[in-house]
C-alpha cells in the first residue's frame, strides 16, 4: 500500500471536525408562552417556531451524501489494493454522494407539505449524517484495535468505511422513528383495541378471527 493509512485517516477525521453540524434549533415551549395569559397551560410538544425548511435538510442531505461516498469509493478503490493513483474513486464518490444527498433532501424537503410531517425530512437527513459520522469514528476505532492485532493499518480504512455506511443506515431509521417536534399536537388520545370478530371466509362462511381497532 503506497498511501499512508495515517494520511487518508487524518483526512476523514478532518471531515468530520471540519462538516457544518447543521443543527437546527429546536422549538422551545418556554419561548412561546403569552405574557398575556400566564396560567394558560399549553400541549406538550405543540410547535411553537416555524420547522426546518428545504434547504436544511438539503444542506445535511449534501454532509451525509459526502460520507457515504467517499465510503462507497474508498471500498472500490480497495480493490486490489489501495495505491495513491486510486484517489479518483474516492474525489468521484464525494461529488456523486454529495449531489445526490443534497438533491434527495432539498426534493423531498420541498414536496412534502403535509402538516403531519413538516420537519420529518430534515430530522432524516440529520440522522443519517449523524449516523454517518458516529459509525466513521466508531469504525475507525475498531479497525485501529484490529491493525494492532494483524499488523495491518488498512483495516483502519476499511472499519471507517463499514462504519459510515452502516452509521447512515441506522440514521435513516432513527430518523424516520424520531419524535418530530415541529408537527402539530395530536387531537385526543390514541387508543388501540385488540379483540375477535367475525369475518366471512372464502366459502361464505362466518369464521371467528383477531381483530385490531384504533382511533387517531
Amino acid at each position: 500500500m503506497t498511501m499512508p493509512a495515517s494520511a487518508a485517516l487524518l483526512v476523514a477525521v478532518g471531515l468530520v471536525v471540519a462538516s457544518p453540524s447543521g443543527a437546527h434549533a429546536e422549538p422551545s415551549l418556554g419561548a412561546g408562552k403569552s405574557a398575556a395569559s400566564p396560567g394558560a397551560s399549553e400541549a406538550p410538544g405543540a410547535p411553537v417556531s416555524a420547522p426546518p425548511s428545504a434547504f436544511d435538510a438539503g444542506i445535511d442531505g449534501f454532509g451525509m451524501g459526502i460520507f457515504a461516498g467517499v465510503a462507497g469509493g474508498y471500498l472500490v478503490a480497495r480493490e486490489g489494493g489501495l495505491h495513491a493513483r486510486d484517489w479518483r474513486p474516492l474525489v468521484a464518490g464525494a461529488g456523486i454522494g454529495a449531489l445526490t444527498g443534497g438533491a434527495l433532501g432539498l426534493t423531498f424537503g420541498l414536496v412534502n407539505t403535509d402538516a403531519a410531517s413538516k420537519g420529518r425530512t430534515y430530522l432524516i437527513m440529520r440522522g443519517m449524517g449523524r449516523g454517518g459520522q458516529f459509525g466513521l469514528l466508531a469504525g475507525g476505532i475498531i479497525g485501529g484495535l484490529v491493525a494492532l492485532s494483524n499488523d495491518h493499518p488498512e483495516n483502519i480504512l476499511f472499519g471507517a468505511a463499514i462504519g459510515t455506511l452502516s452509521g447512515t443506515a441506522v440514521g435513516l431509521i432513527v430518523g424516520s422513528l424520531e419524535r418530530n417536534p415541529w408537527a402539530p399536537p395530536r387531537v385526543g388520545q390514541l387508543a388501540l383495541q385488540l379483540g375477535v370478530a367475525p369475518c366471512p371466509t372464502a366459502r361464505g362462511e362466518l369464521s371467528w378471527g383477531p381483530s385490531l381497532t384504533g382511533r387517531f
